[in-house]
C-alpha cells in the first residue's frame, strides 16, 4: 500500500555481511504506515530471508535459539525521530534521510520510548570503544548495568575464544550465564544460543539486545529494547528454567 513503507537492517543480510569496521551489529525491521509503526528488533542472520524466492525465515534462524522483541506505537514524528536516531549510528550510510539527525555520538543511556499502563519501554544505543583503549565503554551490558543501577545477568551468543569474562569492577557487576536449563529440553551453553538478552537483579528491568558480549564488538555499535516491569523480569527465568553464572573476572 501506499501508505505503507519499511526498513530492514543487518549486519547480516541475506547472502553477505557488512563491514565490521564501519557498521554496528545489529538487526531489525522498522514499519510505518499513517497511524502505526512497529520496531521489531532481533538477534537472527539473514533476516527476513529473501523477498525475490518467496522465503521468510533463513536456514540460518533453525539452528540456534534466537530473541525478538517488537514495540508498537503511533507513526508520530517523535516516535519516528526517536528511532532514527539510533539507526544512524548503526549503519547511517543506508539510513533514509528522512530519518537522518544531528548527532554526533549515542548517548550510552536509557532514553524513553513508550509507556503503556504499568510497563515502559526505553532503548539504549550503546558507546563505541575506541581501539583498546578502555574497550568497556563500548559494552552495552556495563552501560546498561550502570543506568539501571544494579548488577546484570547477561546471555549472548560466543564461541569459547570470543566471548569476555564477567565484568565485576563494580559498583555495577555484569555477570554471564554460563548455560541455561529448561525442564524437559535439557540444558545448553551460550555456543549454542543466539539470543542476546539480560535481566537486573532487582528483578525490575529485562532488556533484549543484538549486540553480544565480546571485545571485537565492543568497537562496534549496537543496541538494546528494555522493558521496565518486575512481572516481566521476574518471569525470566520462567518456571523451570535455571542458568549457571560466571560470577569471576
Amino acid at each position: 500500500p501506499e501508505d505503507f513503507g519499511f526498513i530492514s537492517y543487518s549486519d547480516q543480510p541475506p547472502g553477505c555481511s557488512a563491514d565490521n569496521q564501519k557498521f554496528g551489529h545489529s538487526k531489525g525491521v522498522v514499519m510505518v504506515d499513517k497511524t502505526t509503526a512497529v520496531w521489531l528488533l532481533h538477534s537472527t542472520p539473514q533476516f527476513p530471508f529473501r523477498r525475490d524466492q518467496n522465503k521468510f525465515w533463513p536456514p540460518s534462524g533453525a539452528k540456534n535459539a534466537q530473541t525478538f522483541i517488537c514495540v508498537k506505537f503511533p507513526s508520530e514524528p517523535a516516535y519516528i525521530e526517536h528511532i532514527g536516531n539510533v539507526l544512524r549510528f548503526v549503519f547511517t550510510i543506508y539510513v533514509a534521510s528522512v530519518f537522518e539527525l544531528n548527532v554526533k555520538h549515542p548517548p550510552g543511556v536509557l532514553q524513553l520510548l513508550i509507556k503503556k499502563g504499568d510497563v515502559t519501554f526505553y532503548s539504549i544505543a550503546k558507546k563505541q570503544a575506541v581501539k583498546e583503549k578502555d574497550l568497556y565503554v563500548g559494552d552495552l551490558y556495563v552501560s546498561i548495568a550502570k543506568e539501571v543501577k544494579s548488577h546484570v545477568n547477561v546471555q549472548t551468543w560466543h564461541s569459547d575464544t570470543e566471548g569476555d569474562i564477567s565484568y565485576c569492577k563494580g559498583p555495577e557487576n555484569v555477570y554471564n550465564i554460563k548455560s541455561v536449563q529448561i525442564k524437559d529440553l535439557g540444558e545448553w551453553s551460550p555456543g549454542n544460543d543466539h539470543s542476546k538478552w539480560c535481566v537486573d537483579e532487582n528483578k525490575l528491568w529485562t532488556c533484549i539486545a543484538d549486540v553480544n558480549r565480546a571485545k571485537t564488538q565492543f568497537l562496534r555499535y549496537g543496541g538494546a529494547l528494555c522493558i521496565k516491569d518486575k512481572n516481566i523480569s521476574q518471569a525470566a527465568p520462567p518456571a523451570g528454567r535455571r542458568y549457571k553464572i560466571q560470577t569471576h573476572t
